[in-house]
């Protein structure tokens, strides 16, 4: 399986002097390309830093993240931000809109700013999306007459537009209720199965599960890797699969 993202040794620390703290201390790991991953840890491990620094959202204080075969500290910013833009997509848990913009034109701004590309195609393509995403007729409205769930699935046709290798998704389901972070869930699993990779920072055990690979990181250090299809007795068991990643857990020594 080819390597999309190949983190080595990276650290990563905050504070100055007496208060520097390592966040990410001496991580190395692989993201393969096609794969659905979930970080977990607790709070301050350094989740949500790993993922800043694999997709090249914060700079590393040492070490190498290199993707896609580009190495990140061998890229000036504008470099990066161009990267992001085109291959990657990014849910965070309280999607950014622009409340002067419609929800349509919300999914536009970032692909408009590549003023080499059709509108009328991007319209399209958006509304091809919210179709596919089960929010179809909201285009007109104002992001205050959607409900959270909904502005979710905004988020993620935007961060589909630049067609991307890969999602990067900050806790997407943590502000959502049960039925629409299960919703969410599914339509992530539709987009890896379309061939997108995707990686998850969550704390939620049954978001986890319907992943294919766990990373759980302590004091920022990877301290464990979990595969719950090879654990567990049916790939589409979601409780057997849940119990199994939550019996490891609580193995964690944490």
């Amino acid at each position: 399986m080819k390597t999309l993202i190949a983190c080595e040794n990276v650290t990563k620390s905050f504070g100055l002097g007496s208060e520097k703290r390592n966040v990410l201390d001496g991580i190395s790991v692989d993201i393969h390309q096609g794969e659905f991953v979930a970080v977990m840890g607790p709070s301050g491990s350094g989740k949500s830093t790993l993922l800043y620094a694999l997709s090249g959202m914060d700079c590393v204080d040492s070490g190498k993240v290199v993707f896609d075969g580009a190495d990140f500290s061998a890229l000036k910013e504008s470099e990066l931000a161009d990267l992001r833009r085109t291959k990657m997509g990014f849910v965070f848990q309280q999607p950014t809109l622009l409340r002067n913009l419609n929800i349509l034109d919300n999914i536009l701004l970032p692909s408009m700013r590549d003023g080499r590309k059709n509108g009328v195609q991007l319209t399209e393509k958006a509304k091809t999306f919210m179709e596919k995403t089960g929010i179809a007729g909201l285009e007109m409205r104002d992001i205050t007459q959607a409900s959270g769930g909904q502005l979710q699935r905004v988020g993620i046709c935007r961060a589909l537009m630049g067609d991307p290798k890969i999602i990067f998704g900050d806790e997407p389901t943590g502000a959502l209720n049960s039925t629409s972070a299960s919703e969410i869930m599914r339509l992530l699993a539709d987009i890896h199965q379309s061939g997108v990779t995707i990686l998850l920072v969550t704390h939620d055990v049954r978001v986890a599960a319907q992943t294919e690979r766990v990373l759980f990181i302590l004091d920022g250090k990877i301290a464990g890797e979990y595969l719950p299809d090879a654990d567990d007795e049916a790939r589409d068991d979601f409780k057997a699969r849940e119990a199994g990643l939550t019996a490891w857990l609580t193995g964690m020594k944490f």
